[in-house]
Order: C-alpha cells, then sequence, then structure tokens
C-alpha cells in the first residue's frame, strides 16, 4: 500500500509541474480598458512593466511590476511611483473561444496624509476586477 501511494504522489507531482510548464506568459497582455502588462517570467517569479490608461499618469509612462506565477496562477503588483498608489492583482490563466486570458481582481491602495488616517483609511483601498489577453502579435502556448 505504501508503495502505490508513494508511486501515485511521483506521478501527480510530474503532472503537476508538466501543466505548470504548459502555461506561457512572457509577452504584452492588455485588459479591456486598455492598459498593458508586459511579463517576463523566470523560474516562476515575474517582473516587467505596466502601462495604465486611467487616472493621472502619462498613458506612455512605464510602471515596474513584480509578481509570481504558479502554474496557472498569477499575481503581480504595480508600484504607481510619484502618484501615490500601489495595485496588485491576483488570478488565473484560462482559454475560450477568443484565446487565451488572465482573469484578476485587483486591490488598489492610495496614500492617504497621515493627518486623514482616522476618517479616510478604508475608503484609501478600492477594489475592481480585469481581464487580461495577449495581445495580437504575441501567441502564448496552449492552456492544457
Amino acid at each position: 500500500m505504501k508503495r502505490f501511494l508513494f508511486i501515485n504522489a511521483i506521478i501527480l507531482s510530474s503532472c503537476a509541474n508538466a501543466n505548470a510548464e504548459d502555461v506561457e506568459i512572457t509577452g504584452i497582455w492588455t485588459n479591456e480598458r486598455g492598459s498593458a502588462v508586459t511579463f517576463t517570467e523566470a523560474d516562476g517569479l515575474l517582473s516587467g512593466y505596466y502601462n495604465t490608461q486611467l487616472g493621472n499618469p502619462d498613458p506612455a509612462a512605464r510602471f515596474p511590476l513584480t509578481g509570481f506565477i504558479e502554474g496557472d496562477q498569477v499575481t503581480f503588483t504595480v508600484n504607481f511611483k510619484g502618484y501615490g498608489s500601489l495595485t496588485s492583482w491576483t488570478g488565473q490563466m484560462s482559454e475560450d473561444a477568443d484565446g487565451p486570458y488572465i482573469r484578476t481582481l485587483w486591490h488598489l491602495t492610495r496614500d492617504v496624509p497621515d493627518a486623514e488616517e482616522d476618517d479616510d483609511l478604508w475608503s484609501s483601498i478600492i477594489a475592481g476586477n480585469a481581464v487580461f489577453r495577449p495581445i495580437t502579435a504575441f501567441e502564448p502556448q496552449k492552456i492544457k
């Protein structure tokens, strides 16, 4: 029985690793509001840039990001340095008739002056969702 469990654990482990290798995130992805994220991946660590089309930043400005990918799960954070906010996205990659996508939930926190924190701290955090799809020039591998 122990040998059977050990062999099954090895098989399941190799299947999980194979699925993680099928996911390709490197490239440029855009969301429904026109913002773009450029991912580079190495050993499950994400780096890259985020270009926002919302708020005060210049739409051409690039903000550095850092994050992780594990299998088809993705999380990344952007520091909108100089604009007083940080945003984190967490989600999962999938595929539909239109191709691959990353469905995320995000949280943005904006800086509240110290004197206003007692009254305004919780309102400094907002949340939403975004779906990112690769740009047409980039064709990631199919998700299996």
